[in-house]
């Protein structure tokens, strides 16, 4: 699945109780977010991130994550359970140009092998 900028998406993600140091957080139910990709890229450490315009949020705790608000969520949270609602007219532009960043990046780090 290639998520970009202008997709809009819906996803299913986990909610657990809040953190707590030294403590294992229980798992209190799931939540369904739909929105639009605004932003996408790469952190340092490499995990893959997308910042997101917030429609709807429904299921638990649902009112954490308010409409017209803007969320971060990880790749790792997102790919699982997701589906694209529809996609911008330049999509597969958008693919391409994300496909070559993704091999020049390959290519500065780990050289041409």
């Amino acid at each position: 699945m290639n998520l970009t900028v202008g997709c809009k998406v819906q996803w299913t993600e986990s909610v657990y109780e809040p953190y707590v140091e030294g403590k294992e957080s229980a798992f209190i139910g799931e939540r369904t977010i739909t929105g639009r990709i605004t932003t996408e890229g790469y952190s340092k450490r490499n995990y893959h991130f997308f910042t997101i315009h917030v429609y709807t949020s429904t299921g638990t705790k649902a009112d954490d994550v308010l409409p017209n608000s803007k969320i971060t969520r990880r790749g790792v949270v997102i790919y699982p359970k997701c589906s694209i609602i529809c996609t911008p007219p330049n999509y597969q532009e958008l693919v391409d140009e994300k496909k070559k960043r993704k091999q020049e990046y390959l290519k500065e780090k780990f050289g041409d092998k």
